[in-house]
């Protein structure tokens, strides 16, 4: 098992600062009402070096990211707090995961040497518009690799931005006030009527909150503005000069002016204008004013068209990354080209609303509205130029000419259908006369009528974007169905289809249990479209969203209280999430993640994934970790051999007890060795244990680490041993005979300890003084040792099988004359065959006889094991009594006494299987070799020979042969 390190990154000290001290400390500002400098309070404070992890594993990133995630998590288990308080600290962790997906994103920024705010660099095709070709946009030097891991950053950062400004709308707090609404009959400007229109009405809160969400995303990732238009700029062919218009166009007009004598406003129809003033075969307009170009349907010089595209783009720009009015006011005047400024000013939806304060009147913003459509539909000479007042009117086709991504497209739609609310509200709140003048002179785009039912707008829209041909590639992948689930208000369906797209992919090449595949035959899911399993970070961004979302559903009295067939589904995420766990070492996390989930799976899920812990070190270390998350450690214990049986149950029907289990081989008896013993008779030891056997071990072993559970050990392990010898599964019966002994659950459980385990009279003594009383401070009384007596009699006849194939190995190689053994090994024989025989004594006795509850596995056990044992028994004393000292054959002579007894439960057993007779002959084999045997050979049973035969009335010469 890994060594414990005194220094660990991954502190579980939830609701800690950040452990990521290689990011900057720029980072976007937290929205107004969370609070991301407080420390958020758990019922838990864990902090503790872990035994379970290795430095190299500790530093790798994915480490590092689920310590900081799982920080928090803890904080959503809290219940001495009121519903407000959870709701207030769900928002904060929220804010928490996306400033640390901020900071992130602008590390690897500054890391590949991305100074300003860019990220992957984006190119307009050109070619559409009259021939006007562009070249790529260089991209930065980076590799691919870096590239899609801030890609893979940047989508995270933007879905958590996503989230808190969306979820707490959708989950608001019951006792919140609504906003009084104003006198009717005052005068109100825009800025007044904007806040009680957004306060009013919740669905244009968080259509505002997406194109926030969007903008403040565009403005971060996208290429600077300056360096989008420089190829424009550069192809205006006008040096470093940015402003003073259309240079090349007022050059051209002078010069012909001057050439022709001409004076004054020229005359764009006069024929001499006409066919002089002209770019080859491409008329020049005759004027500078703005919209002379679509006024007299003439051109520009191609240097400045260059230019006016250069311009239109990065006022589309300005708009679609929600920039202040006062920033798109400067970048214009710098261009000296502040008259459009003027034409966006009356309301840009700035992401920053403290400067979006519209101060025109309602009336006027109305007529703004409609004259800026009538211009994105009919007016301009550029798709960017029709597209900026798109933007402003609330247009989408000419919005989406332009529109690259699905940002770009969500953000045309959301834009669109909240400028015609407002166009809406303030219809209503202004007099009726004055808007119907404007309504009917002047058309506008209606959005909501466009898109129909407001109910279903978000999900139509996004479902609509994985069949556009620019966005349906994007638009099914993983971490944009994800958003579009945010933004359509279908996260609940989502994380279902998620659990069932989680559960079909790990099942494909077997059954997963952890995982399981809930096959809902009516919802066909597209697994493409969702995280895969071997995506950590992507399960570690899901895994957190589902737990968040699960907790609100909770905090409003949601279904996400039931143990539902669908909430079940849904629960495979946090399964994968806690598998991810396992499998890169973070085992410690664990049961912050299952303690989240609902009923018995928690256990489950946890218990499947510690099975590579085998340190009691480490398996304590998670059970404390379990007791401070408030979970129940011993209900743990208890469920995991219940589950493991419960799962894997034994019911292959099993075949005649007798002659299933043979120790015997089929070679004549001898006079040395009498009926010899089969060398290696359990076989050749696997490799490793069957999987289901090992882990049903563990969990015994898990008993030793919790107190109490006296009861509860001894009814699993029993259960445990007749499934391992009912299947002559001897391998598996020696492990947990070795790995959870009777005398060590003694030891840990009650105290009570012998330094010699496998001389088993230290169980008649317990029973002595159990019964006596004189265990009461240990708490062991008589029902205590009743319940562990059976354990015990098949570790007995576990450890006895064990101990007579050593034997029967030591026979074999006796035999072999190249074989040449010493002390040590004689030393070794003696010591087996003394174990043998403290083993062989409770089988001897009344062996499975006395239970708590009548089991009829018991008397097949009974039928499979006592003859052959006996009469191996018989076969072992001979050889040793050939081999070691006579006692042995004196021993085996008086077993046939104890056979014999009339309240011996033995011979029942050997006469129901029909091998009395082999008994007997084992028994005169071993008469004839006592008869001609008059020495000791190796006395190494370290027993006085003298007192033993005294105390049996034994003498040698009883059965020495004399001449």
């Amino acid at each position: 098992m890994m060594a414990q390190k005194s220094q660990r990154i991954h502190e579980l000290q939830f609701g800690g600062q950040s452990l990521s001290p290689e990011l900057d400390d720029q980072s976007t500002p937290p929205l107004p009402s969370i609070e991301t400098d407080e420390r958020m309070e758990t019922d838990h404070n864990i902090s503790t070096a872990s035994p379970l992890y290795d430095e190299e594993v500790v530093d790798d990133e994915f480490a590092r990211d689920a310590d900081e995630f799982a920080r928090g998590v803890d904080s959503l288990s809290i219940t001495r707090k009121s519903h407000a308080e959870k709701r207030a600290d769900i928002f904060k962790l929220i804010d928490r995961y996306y400033q640390y997906a901020d900071k992130k994103v602008r590390a690897l920024r500054k890391s590949q040497g991305q100074v300003s705010r860019t990220g992957f660099g984006r190119s307009y095709d050109a070619s559409s518009q009259d021939s006007m070709d562009l070249d790529e946009v260089d991209n930065w030097p980076e590799s691919q690799a870096s590239a899609e891991k801030l890609k893979k950053w940047e989508l995270e950062a933007q879905t958590w931005d996503m989230l808190r400004r969306i979820l707490p709308l959708r989950y608001p707090n019951k006792t919140s006030l609504k906003p009084t609404r104003h006198d009717v009959s005052r005068f109100h400007s825009c800025s007044e009527l904007w806040d009680e229109f957004l306060q009013s009405d919740s669905t244009a809160q968080e259509r505002k909150a997406i194109l926030e969400c969007l903008q403040t995303s565009a403005d971060e990732s996208r290429t600077d503005i300056d360096e989008l238009v420089r190829d424009y700029q550069q192809r205006a062919e006008r040096g470093d000069i940015i402003a003073y218009g259309w240079l090349h166009t007022r050059s051209a007009i002078k010069t012909k002016k001057n050439v022709n004598g001409w004076s004054g406003p020229l005359d764009p129809n006069a024929s001499d204008v006409s066919q002089i003033l002209r770019n080859e075969s491409t008329p020049l307009v005759t004027q500078l004013d703005p919209d002379v170009a679509t006024r007299q349907g003439r051109k520009l010089q191609p240097e400045d068209e260059y230019f006016e595209r250069a311009i239109w783009l990065g006022c589309y720009e300005l708009l679609r990354r929600g920039r202040s009015i006062a920033e798109i006011r400067d970048w214009c005047v710098e261009r000296t080209e502040v008259w459009r400024a003027v034409s966006m000013s009356a309301m840009p939806l700035s992401k920053d609303e403290s400067q979006s304060r519209f101060s025109c009147d309602p009336l006027s913003m109305l007529l703004w509205r409609r004259t800026c459509f009538a211009l994105a539909r009919q007016g301009g000479t550029d798709d960017f130029e029709r597209a900026v007042y798109g933007i402003l009117s609330g247009d989408i086709s000419s919005v989406e000419k332009i529109c690259e991504d699905w940002d770009d497209f969500v953000y045309a739609h959301y834009n669109a259908l909240l400028r015609t609310q407002f166009d809406a509200y303030l219809i209503k709140r202004s007099p009726l006369d004055a808007t119907t003048a404007i309504t009917q002179a002047f058309p506008s785009f209606n959005a909501v009528q466009f898109h129909g039912d407001a109910t279903s707008v978000g999900e139509r829209l996004v479902r609509s974007l994985e069949t556009n041909t620019k966005t349906c590639t994007e638009a099914k992948t993983p971490m944009k169905t994800l958003q579009a689930a945010i933004i359509s208000n279908n996260l609940d369906q989502y994380m279902y289809e998620l659990g069932l797209a989680l559960g079909k992919s790990a099942n494909k090449k077997g059954i997963s249990t952890l995982i399981p595949n809930f096959g809902d035959p009516d919802q066909d899911v597209d697994e493409s479209k969702f995280v895969q399993l071997q995506d950590h970070d992507g399960l570690r961004v899901l895994v957190h969203v589902y737990l968040i979302l699960s907790k609100l559903e909770q905090l409003q009295g949601g279904l996400y209280l039931e143990q539902s067939e669908r909430l079940k589904v849904q629960q495979n995420i946090i399964s994968a999430y806690v598998s991810t766990l396992r499998l890169s070492e973070l085992m410690d996390f664990m049961p912050v993640y299952c303690h989240q989930m609902q009923g018995d799976r928690a256990f489950f899920t946890l218990s499947r994934n510690v099975t590579s812990l085998r340190e009691d070190k480490d398996r304590d270390y998670l059970l404390r970790l379990m007791e401070k998350l408030g979970m129940d450690i011993a209900e743990f214990v208890k469920f995991q051999p219940y589950s493991l049986l419960q799962q894997h149950p034994d019911t292959e029907e099993p075949g005649p007890p007798f002659g299933r289990f043979t120790v015997l081989s089929n070679d004549p008896p001898t006079l040395k060795l009498g009926r010899p013993l089969k060398p290696d008779f359990l076989g050749e030891p696997p490799e490793k244990l069957d999987d289901v056997d090992e882990h049903l071990i563990q969990s015994l072993e898990w008993f030793l680490l919790v107190d109490g559970l006296w009861d509860e050990i001894f009814h699993f392990g029993t259960a445990i041993y007749k499934r391992f010898l009912k299947q002559f599964n001897f391998y598996a019966a020696l492990a947990l005979a070795e790995r959870v002994k009777c005398a060590d659950i003694f030891r840990k459980k009650a105290g009570i300890v012998y330094s010699d385990d496998t001389d088993i009279s230290w169980f008649d003594e317990v029973r002595a003084s159990a019964a006596a009383g004189a265990l009461e401070d240990s708490g062991v009384g008589p029902k205590e040792v009743a319940a562990a007596q059976n354990y015990f009699e098949m570790e007995c006849l576990v450890r006895a099988i064990n101990s007579m194939e050593t034997i029967a190995s030591s026979e074999y190689i006796v035999q072999d004359p190249a074989e040449n053994v010493g002390r040590d090994f004689w030393s070794n024989i003696g010591r087996e065959v003394k174990a043998l025989k403290g083993y062989m004594r409770p089988i001897l006795n009344n062996w499975l006889m006395e239970s708590i509850q009548e089991d009829e596995d018991f008397t097949y056990l009974r039928d499979a094991y006592i003859p052959e044992m006996v009469i191996g028994y018989v076969s072992a004393l001979h050889f040793a009594g050939m081999a070691l000292t006579r006692e042995n054959l004196l021993e085996c002579m008086e077993l046939s006494a104890v056979i014999a007894r009339k309240d011996a439960d033995v011979a029942a057993v050997i006469m129901k299987a029909g091998r009395m007779k082999e008994l007997v002959e084992g028994f005169a084999n071993c008469s004839k070799a006592l008869a001609i045997t008059s020495n000791d050979k190796k006395s190494t049973s370290g027993i006085s020979s003298k007192r033993m035969m005294r105390e049996h009335g034994w003498t040698k010469e009883l059965w020495s042969v004399k001449k």
